[in-house]
């Protein structure tokens, strides 16, 4: 089954050409002679999303850069521990058993989101991982490949030429919280129907940091899709970077989407994303 849903995808500027793209997360100093946080504009499209939960088994990582896999019992996340202590290596476990050639998953990153999160672009805390953001509606890839060897640089100092040697890949898993999606499902979009053409090199910067990500441009020939109603059982697994080069599909593009019908009494949206880098060697 397929519905309507609204993305927001990146309109092409000729200004791209004489600037990289960018977005500011921090305050702008007052005698900046350019006081822009951004230079980026959008296109809201209507997209055709399909439920592929009766087809999970025809959508895997490594051929269309997403998949389902149950992961039970951690339908409330009550606190920072629960997530390190008891969550995050239960990921861990479900990746190693899910996907194949896996050897060390390394979580840099989980963040949790409200759709009724009082937290705003201009407010966000990038420190502080248990402040809810609010669902991003942007069509995106969450890394480049410059982001990710700069992720691997800072965290595995005496190991990056041992890495590299690897496959290297990017992977997220999202869920949802405490009940099923009832507004701003998360969707994802088959890999192998998103030309490179389409991802645009954006930087985001942080206080005391800048790192790349993709944002999309739209395609007719982008075929989207998510879990109707997801539960909290049932996890998103989804890629950003694969450095094996024999894949069908590299990443997965992935967005929160607007439905069109939303139930008046729908409840907000809670879920916890963790993000991994995944090497095909064990090492510590």
């Amino acid at each position: 089954m397929a519905e309507k849903a609204s993305i927001q995808f990146l309109k092409w500027s000729p200004l791209y050409e004489k600037e990289r793209p960018f977005q500011i997360f921090m305050d702008i100093l007052p005698d900046a002679q350019d006081k822009r946080k951004t230079n980026l504009a959008w296109d809201e499209k209507d997209v055709l999303v399909e439920d592929f939960r009766e087809r999970a088994d025809d959508f895997q990582v490594d051929t269309h850069g997403f998949t389902t896999r149950r992961l039970p019992g951690f339908t409330e996340l009550s606190d920072k521990d629960m997530i390190q202590t008891e969550y995050i290596p239960a990921v861990k476990k479900m990746l190693k058993e899910s996907l194949q050639d896996v050897g060390t998953v390394f979580v840099f990153d989980w963040r949790v989101r409200s759709s009724r999160s009082e937290s705003t672009a201009d407010k966000i805390n990038f420190s502080d991982q248990s402040q809810p953001l609010l669902p991003s509606n942007y069509a995106h890839i969450d890394a480049c490949p410059i982001s990710i060897l700069q992720r691997i640089q800072s965290s595995f100092p005496q190991d990056v030429s041992k890495i590299l040697q690897q496959r290297i890949r990017a992977v997220n898993v999202w869920k949802p919280l405490y009940h099923p999606v009832e507004e701003w499902a998360l969707a994802v979009c088959d890999g192998t129907t998103v030309k490179p053409a389409d991802l645009v090199e954006t930087d985001s910067i942080r206080q005391g940091s800048i790192s790349t990500n993709y944002y999309v441009k739209y395609d007719e020939d982008q075929k989207w899709y998510f879990l109707k109603e997801q539960t909290p059982d049932e996890a998103l697994i989804f890629k950003h970077f694969d450095s094996e080069p024999d894949v069908e599909a590299h990443y997965a593009v992935h967005s929160s989407i607007r439905h069109h019908h939303v139930p008046e009494n729908a409840k907000p949206r809670k879920s916890i994303e963790v993000r991994t880098l995944i090497f095909s060697e064990t090492f510590e």
